[in-house]
This record gives structure tokens, sequence and C-alpha cells, in this order.
């Protein structure tokens, strides 16, 4: 019996940003923080090129990001 081809399994890195306190003093805006990452992150080499690679979302103060 010949054996068989594993497939790779397919890393996905996902980062969860608690940023209640600094939104709550006024420091930071997430927001704007969540442009800024959907326009500068790089997939293959290119910015704002995220399709279906990076998903980037925000619950009220907090920004989750699965890569």
């Amino acid at each position: 019996m010949a054996p068989r081809d594993k497939k790779p399994k397919k890393s996905t890195w996902k980062f969860h940003l608690d940023l209640t306190h600094p939104i709550e003093d006024k420091i930071f805006d997430s927001g704007n923080f969540e442009q800024f990452l959907q326009e500068k992150v790089k997939v293959n080499g290119k910015t704002g090129n995220l399709g279906n690679a990076v998903h980037i979302e925000r619950f009220k103060n907090k920004n989750h990001s699965c890569f």
C-alpha cells in the first residue's frame, strides 16, 4: 500500500487586543487603529490586499485580527 500524502496544516495566527484602558483615557481610538491595520498589513508583499487571508474586526474596545 502506498503511503498517503499528508497536507501540512494551515497555520492561523490570532491576535486579540484589549484597548479598554487607553480608550477610556481618550489616548487611543480603536476605529482609527482598525483602519490603520487594514491599510498597512501586507499580504503577499502588498499593502491593502487583505482578501480572505486576513480578517480584522472590532468589538467595542477590543480589536480581533486573524492571519
